[in-house]
């Protein structure tokens, strides 16, 4: 993509010693704002007709890795906040990932001034608990599935080694992903020590334990802005958590892919795109959605 390759970069510094490395690309009114570089490298498509801006989390990527005591889910949410600011814009329209979907749908409580819309792709539940729970039991019976005792080896590893965290994230992808599969990704996260399996399984555990038993369905109704959560059928989430959000947040919306796991820019590409297409451009219709293509 043209776009893609005229790009600006740089640092911001977050709080002193974190550098918080960013990519902007494209041009317009509509700043989209994106963490995770290397693993949303696709979502440059969302650059055609607008601003997008990438970045890496602290101890993700190309950002400083900070000491753990340094890594927290609200570090997270202040890091973009401290991104914004930067770059001088009053409002942005975020996009997260998985757990960034999280950190996106709590920067909208915590900054909803700041926001215009955004969007969590396969991100987590509204409340830790009955869901996690719920999610922990179906990706337990999957990889007990797939690979019978892998689970109680890593259990019983203290702690688990590289080679067989590596395994554990191959695992994942395999039972994460519907039967139509993915493409290849475009970024390669492993250029990056930050992203070697250790590491994000370091880092990732930290900032988890950090958000301690959260239920956000009383704040996530103040969030007046339009949301739309992407939910796939086939990830570890049950529908039920996906629709909660949808209940709790005010102009919310849900776009269900059907047979579609927690990856959804490399399994049905063009579904997803034009769904968020849609929604950031105001053209997507707002009742509930699903695709059975």
């Amino acid at each position: 993509m043209e776009t893609a390759r005229n790009f600006k970069e740089g640092f911001v510094e977050s709080e002193p010693g974190v550098q918080i490395y960013f990519r902007d690309l494209g041009s317009g009114n509509n700043a989209v704002v994106i963490p995770l570089i290397a693993w949303t490298e696709e979502f440059d498509v969302l650059a055609r007709g607008r601003r997008v801006i990438f970045y890496d989390p602290r101890s993700r990527g190309r950002s400083t890795a900070v000491e753990p005591e340094r890594i927290s889910f609200q570090n997270d949410v202040y890091d973009l906040e401290a991104l914004r600011r930067h770059l001088g814009l009053e409002r942005i329209s975020p996009i997260g990932w998985s757990y960034f979907g999280g950190v996106v749908a709590r920067y909208a409580m915590e900054f909803p001034e700041r926001v215009s819309r955004f969007v969590m792709v396969c991100g987590p539940p509204i409340r830790r608990q009955p869901h996690s729970d719920a999610m922990n039991s179906i990706m337990a019976a999957r990889l007990d599935a797939l690979a019978p005792g892998f689970l109680r080896e890593m259990q019983a590893a203290s702690p688990p080694g590289p080679e067989m965290l590596t395994r554990l994230w191959d695992l994942l992808k395999q039972v994460r992903t519907g039967s139509r599969g993915m493409k290849p990704a475009r970024g390669e996260p492993s250029q990056y020590p930050n992203e070697s399996p250790a590491r994000v399984a370091a880092t990732f555990s930290r900032a988890m334990q950090t958000q301690g038993d959260w239920d956000w369905r009383e704040d996530a109704r103040r969030v007046k802005c339009p949301a739309l959560f992407v939910h796939g059928t086939a990830d570890f989430m049950p529908l039920e958590a996906a629709q909660e959000w949808v209940e709790c947040l005010p102009n919310g919306r849900l776009l269900v892919l059907e047979d579609v796991g927690h990856f959804p820019s490399l399994e049905a590409p063009e579904r997803f795109f034009a769904g968020l297409e849609e929604f950031l451009s105001g053209e997507m219709q707002w009742a509930a959605t699903s695709d059975a293509r």
